[in-house]
C-alpha cells in the first residue's frame, strides 16, 4: 500500500516536476523579504528636515571647531536670514470674462498619486536657509592665529562672510 502511494507520488512528481519547482521558486520569491518597507515620504518628510536643523548644524560646527588645534571648548551660535522653503509646482489656469474684460487667476498645486488614497504634492525646488551669522566662544579665542583659522572654518562651513563671524574667548567663571 505504501509502495503503491510512493509510486504514484513519483510518477506525478517526474510529470510536473518543473511545474512544482516553479511553484517552489515563486513561494520562496514572496517570503523574501524586499527591503522597501519605508513608507514614502510625505511632502516636507523628513529628508527636508535632516537638510538643515539649526541646532543639529550649530553641533556639527562646534565638533568640527574643536577638533582645530589650539581652539579647545567652543560653543557656536548660529543665526539664519531665511528659513527653508519648499516651492510646489502648480497649475495655473486663466479665466478671462467676454462681458467685463476681467481676467481671473485659478492656481492648484499639482499632486501625484502614491497609490492606497496617498497624495504627494509635486515640489520643484527647494530654496534652503541663508546664514545672518555666527557667533563662536572658545577657549583659543583670544589667539589672532586661532581667530583666523575658526573664522576660515566657520566661512568654509556656513558660506559667511569674515566680517558677520565674531569670534570670542570663553571666560572663566
Amino acid at each position: 500500500m505504501k509502495t503503491e502511494l510512493l509510486e504514484k507520488w513519483t510518477v506525478l512528481f517526474g510529470k510536473y516536476k518543473y511545474l512544482l519547482l516553479v511553484i517552489l521558486a515563486g513561494v520562496i520569491l514572496l517570503l523574501l523579504p524586499t527591503g522597501g518597507g519605508e513608507k514614502p515620504a510625505e511632502s516636507g518628510g523628513a529628508r527636508e528636515t535632516e537638510l538643515l536643523d539649526l541646532e543639529i548644524m550649530e553641533k556639527r560646527v562646534c565638533a568640527a571647531l574643536k577638533s582645530i588645534y589650539g581652539v579647545g571648548e567652543a560653543e557656536v551660535v548660529l543665526t539664519l536670514k531665511t528659513t527653508m522653503e519648499i516651492v510646489y509646482q502648480s497649475d495655473v489656469r486663466t479665466e478671462s470674462s467676454s462681458a467685463d474684460g476681467r481676467q481671473g487667476y485659478e492656481h492648484k498645486t499639482v499632486t501625484v498619486s502614491q497609490g492606497s488614497g496617498i497624495t504627494q504634492a509635486v515640489v520643484t525646488k527647494h530654496i534652503y536657509p541663508e546664514f545672518k551669522g555666527a557667533l563662536i566662544v572658545c577657549d583659543g579665542g583670544g589667539d589672532a592665529g586661532t581667530k583666523l583659522k575658526v573664522i576660515e572654518a566657520v566661512t568654509a562651513l556656513t558660506g559667511l562672510s569674515s566680517d558677520k563671524i565674531s569670534v570670542a574667548r570663553r571666560g572663566s567663571n
